[in-house]
């Protein structure tokens, strides 16, 4: 199955919001067109990432339902495709980092970042539709939604992994901050390794849509990437710099089998009973 990835560099301030739209649709109906079955999009998709207030953050949030949403359910709708990509969502006076699942027939599910990062921690709430898995039916296949900085940590993606995930999509913006090393002379950034290091340790495709260009002094770091659940990477790093797109074929069932060699199992060789904090 192909998945696409949707790379932005999109233009700061709110009214660039539409024209930035306006190019990434383009670019999700152009990966639908060469046979695209899901594309991804970046964190915040349309529109800067680094807000400075709340009530800068509220001027770009949307509802489920809001433009960003109706447009995918359009474009998803015309190829029979199914799109996921980040929005600053609005659910009465809150505000969270909602990652968005929309196919041909409406809205999947959404799911809500946990982990918040440098400025989300003052402006956002934290997510509390807790790790799942979203069915697609036509495909037959479990689809996991993370975003960004859930990536760090383990405990999420092997939630989603337990709740029989095929392949995780991950809206990003992987940024400079805290970071000794950008790229390495492979045009490897290190969230790189990690979403590789998250296939080999749970068996499971992931599909990583980052942004690149630069606002207020942070680097975005592009890169994005599709794994499959053995480990190969089959499309990226994308550019660093540059809005990129990326188009692979992915075998996601292969995600269903945790063997490892013929005695091992990822999943049922799991210690739970040990698996404990210390002191």
């Amino acid at each position: 199955m192909k998945v696409g990835v949707v790379q932005a560099n999109n233009i700061s301030g709110i009214e660039a919001v539409g024209a930035n739209r306006r190019v990434n649709n383009q670019v999700i109906e152009a990966l639908f067109k060469d046979g695209a079955r899901i594309v991804v999009l970046p964190e915040c998709s349309n529109h800067q990432y680094a807000m400075r207030s709340q009530e800068e953050a509220r001027e770009y949030a949307e509802e489920l339902d809001g433009p960003s949403v109706t447009h995918w359910q359009k474009l998803a709708s015309m190829y029979g495709g199914y799109v996921a990509g980040g929005i600053i969502e609005h659910e009465g006076n809150d505000l969270y980092n909602t990652a968005v699942l929309v196919g041909p027939n409406g809205r999947i599910g959404h799911y809500r970042k946990v982990h918040l990062f440098d400025w989300e921690t003052d402006y956002l709430r934290p997510g509390n539709v807790g790790f799942q898995t979203f069915r697609i039916e036509e495909l037959n296949i479990k689809v996991g939604m993370l975003v960004c900085y859930d990536l760090r940590f383990p405990e999420a993606v092997r939630s989603i992994a337990l709740a029989g995930c095929d392949i995780l999509l991950v809206p990003t913006t992987w940024t400079s901050i805290g970071k000794s090393v950008l790229w390495d002379e492979r045009g490897y950034c290190l969230a790189n390794y990690l979403a590789v290091a998250h296939t080999y340790s749970n068996r499971m495709a992931i599909a990583c849509a980052d942004r690149a260009g630069q606002e207020q002094g942070v680097q975005y770091m592009g890169a994005s990437m599709i794994v499959d659940s053995m480990s190969r990477v089959v499309a990226g790093p994308a550019s660093k710099c540059e809005a990129d797109y990326l188009l692979a074929d992915v075998d996601i069932l292969l995600s269903r089998d945790k063997r490892v060699g013929s005695r091992n199992d990822l999943l049922k060789d799991r210690c739970p009973q040990h698996y404990k904090l210390i002191g």
